[in-house]
């Protein structure tokens, strides 16, 4: 370094983008594929509150998928059911089942409630009776 020069005149100032050169796209956000769930799941589904990983499970006939948490979390996505598998698309990443079935049960004095299994991990809701 000469002894005129002083640290600063060894820098250079930072390219600025060029006006044709285009901006980075923001970080875009959860975007879920198109759902698609047969009649038969949509409605709201009850679960236990504590040993199953959501309180309810909401499938709209558009296969639309709300997944309700206790603790007031609600996480909204898509369905994709194809058939007895199954696949959840939420911002926390796709949740994805092997196995799911209803089975309509008789509870007796004239209540009936279908039970839906997601891979062992039962929900509830009633379908007769009052």
């Amino acid at each position: 370094m000469s002894p005129s020069a002083t640290p600063t005149d060894d820098l250079t100032e930072p390219s600025s983008p060029s006006p044709s050169t285009p901006e980075p796209a923001p970080s875009s956000a959860f975007v879920a594929p198109k759902g698609s769930v047969p009649a038969e799941l949509v409605g709201e589904w009850d679960g236990d509150g504590t040993s199953v990983r959501f309180d309810k499970i909401r499938f709209s006939s558009g296969g639309d998928v709300s997944l309700i948490y206790n603790n007031g979390l609600v996480l909204e996505g898509s369905a994709v059911a194809e058939g007895t598998s199954m696949t959840l698309y939420v911002p926390i990443g796709p949740i994805a089942y092997d196995y799911w079935a209803i089975e309509e049960f008789d509870a007796g004095y004239g209540y009936t409630f279908e039970n839906l299994m997601l891979d062992g991990v039962s929900y509830v809701r009633q379908i007769g009776g009052s």
